[in-house]
């Protein structure tokens, strides 16, 4: 197992262990969600977690390119549903720093695929 950043300095912590998870189903919207009430809705109704604001854009283009994409995200909060209000703007760098983290492990797996298939 990937060993994610839990904690941005001793008192700053997560309040449960980062994990790499595959996720069912995700969407990207021109809004930041920071409410509970509405990030239940969506799941709820639309069977979507997460929700972000970035990969729309990409997803769009290599669509249209007919390019593959894969999106890696880490979540820096959990849309209002945390135990503090806005915790975005806490755990940004560590979100940050665990994405690069997973994007590092994924092109190395990569590598040794390529050359083990070779």
């Amino acid at each position: 197992g990937l060993k994610l950043q839990e904690c941005i300095d001793a008192k700053t912590c997560l309040s449960h262990t980062p994990k790499v998870a595959r996720v069912h189903r995700g969407t990207s919207a021109s809004i930041y969600l920071d409410n509970a009430a509405y990030r239940s809705f969506i799941y709820n109704k639309f069977d979507v977690s997460p929700v972000e604001m970035e990969s729309a854009a990409v997803a769009l283009i290599c669509y249209q390119q007919k390019t593959p994409y894969i999106v890696i995200r880490a979540l820096s909060d959990l849309a209002g549903g945390g135990d503090s209000e806005n915790e975005a703007a806490t755990f940004i760098t560590l979100a940050a720093n665990n994405s690069v983290e997973v994007v590092v492990q994924f092109i190395k797996q990569l590598s040794l695929t390529k050359y083990q298939d070779a």
